[in-house]
């Protein structure tokens, strides 16, 4: 009906256009033939009462939360305004779901949260394949489920005046049925925020201002996150002083696993600006370094750097010097997410080897390795680790020794072995170092029960290639202790290691281990 409509409008409006054309032809032979405008674009237009529970999905299509019996009007704005035809058509995927009345009327009927209907608006029937339309994800649920939660995280704490930073929200549990938020801000003169959660710091007078920005729920629940921002007002840095603590001069050495230090440093005034400082490294093939964060390569790199800061309006600076230091291996398990030794994750028989980080060491689960063996290797996940024989030869681990541990459940022994495979000076090293089972040179128990096996670099050779050069750095791209054979058990056990380290001496092991308050036997 509707296109028969349609097709009798247009041949009223050609037998018009025709009738006009040929008095025109009569009057002026040189009269132009009106033309059909056609539609460009058309866009849907959602009331403002329902467009803050508006969300995208995982493709970015924009979707609209409704509740079963829930009503929307929707309307369209359709281009250019003077197209000859305006009429339109309305539709629905799933009927079941929602359906649209030809005056785009949307009325949500069924739906368990994850059930939807694609509403959708095009110019009439006449225009179809045009491939111009709008649409709107409509997501119905039978039931409104509440927001319990709502968590708040940000780049950073504070934000600079005249600036703006992002917000970001998330709601539980996931299958809440309104997933946005509404936004507000305890000082609508100290900084703002939008719909979208970005907070706009403006002018303050003071050098700092607090602002308290909330995301609620908006489903009556009364749920709520609370973010406290400073705002912080733009002072330049007169004078900058770097902490010495971690210098060469201080007799403090870097090692390449550290990869970054963040540099302690106060100002003049306290609560100036400290972005405007200006860092520099001397030397950016070992260490660069961005806002007092020194980040020290990962090639093999080593040597001395000079970070200095730089108060750009003064002039006025401060520099410390770094020693990254080549053969220094030093894994102490205090920055959660920074550590590069755990378990070589193996697994066998339904089990596997795991590991739990606590602040200084890290507890290592074995694997069923037979029926009356476990195992739980303990390896170096670095891409590359550099060790140098001639500085620092002596490798160690402080751990628990599983004999030692569940002596009193049948374990009578287990075998050690440090494994590795590298190059230095052109040749090829790998397999155990001394050999073969349980080739450390030394042993010792500490008073706390651990003990500290000891390897040494400059006299132990490896199963394959012998002894290393003292005199270049080795670059080892697998390194490892394989914790073996330990019988007999027939379950998963644990232990914990506290560090592993290269020393320069055994002397230097000694007074590590007096520094930690253990006494030791050999």
């Amino acid at each position: 009906m509707m296109i028969s409509n349609l097709y009798r409008k247009l041949n009223a409006l050609l037998l018009g256009v025709t009738a006009v054309t040929m008095m025109a032809c009569q009057e002026d032979e040189t009269g132009d033939l009106y033309e059909a405008i056609y539609p460009k674009s058309i866009t849907l237009d959602i009331p403002e009462s329902v467009r803050p529970l508006i969300y995208q999905d995982e493709n970015g299509t924009n979707v609209l939360p409704l509740l079963k019996g829930e009503e929307v009007q929707l309307g369209y704005t359709i281009l250019p305004e003077n197209i000859t035809f305006n009429e339109v058509a309305w539709s629905s995927s799933d009927e079941n779901v929602a359906t649209v009345d030809e005056n785009g009327k949307v009325k949500a009927v069924n739906g368990n949260g994850s059930t939807y209907s694609i509403v959708q608006v095009s110019p009439s029937v006449f225009f179809t394949g045009s491939g111009i339309y709008s649409t709107l994800k409509v997501m119905v649920s039978d039931e409104l489920i509440q927001a319990e939660n709502i968590s708040l995280s940000s780049e950073a704490d504070q934000v600079y005046m005249g600036e703006s930073m992002q917000l970001h929200y998330t709601i539980f549990p996931e299958n809440t049925t309104y997933k946005t938020v509404r936004w507000s801000s305890s000082n609508e003169s100290v900084a703002t925020v939008d719909e979208n959660g970005v907070v706009t710091a403006h002018v303050i007078d003071a050098n700092t201002e607090t602002v308290t920005i909330t995301a609620s729920a908006l489903d009556g629940s009364q749920v709520y996150a609370d973010k406290q921002l400073k705002i912080m007002k733009i002072v330049q840095p007169e004078d900058v002083a770097i902490d010495q603590s971690y210098s060469i001069e201080q007799n403090y050495l870097w090692a390449i696993t550290d990869k970054t230090v963040k540099l302690s440093y106060t100002t003049t005034p306290s609560d100036c600006t400290t972005s405007l400082i200006q860092w520099t490294s001397s030397n950016e093939e070992i260490a660069t370094v961005s806002q007092g964060v020194v980040s020290f390569n990962q090639n093999g790199v080593f040597g001395d750097v000079t970070i200095t800061a730089t108060c750009p309006e003064t002039g006025k600076t401060s520099s410390i010097n770094l020693r990254l230091e080549e053969g220094l291996v030093r894994e102490l398990f205090h920055d959660e997410n920074n550590y590069t030794w755990y378990n070589a994750k193996q697994s066998n028989s339904g089990t596997e080897s795991s590991h739990v980080w606590h602040d200084g060491y890290v507890t290592v689960t074995t694997y069923t390795q037979s029926a009356t063996k476990q195992r739980g290797d303990f390896k170096c996940w670095s891409p590359k680790t550099w060790l140098h024989a001639g500085k620092y030869p002596i490798f160690a681990i402080r751990m628990e020794d599983v004999a030692d541990k569940y002596k009193d459940e049948g374990v009578t022994a287990r075998n050690i072995n440090l494994d590795a495979s590298g190059t230095c000076g052109g040749a090829n090293f790998s397999g155990n170092l001394g050999g073969s089972n349980n080739k450390y040179k030394y042993n010792y128990k500490c008073s706390d029960g651990s003990r500290v096996f000891v390897y040494d670099l400059s006299s132990q050779s490896w199963a394959n290639g012998g002894l290393l050069p003292t005199t270049s750095v080795a670059e080892f791209t697998t390194l490892q202790f394989k914790y073996a054979d330990i019988a007999t058990i027939d379950h998963q056990i644990q232990y914990n290691v506290y560090w592993v380290q290269t020393f320069k001496s055994l002397d230097d092991l000694k007074a590590y281990l007096d520094n930690e308050g253990l006494t030791y036997e050999e």
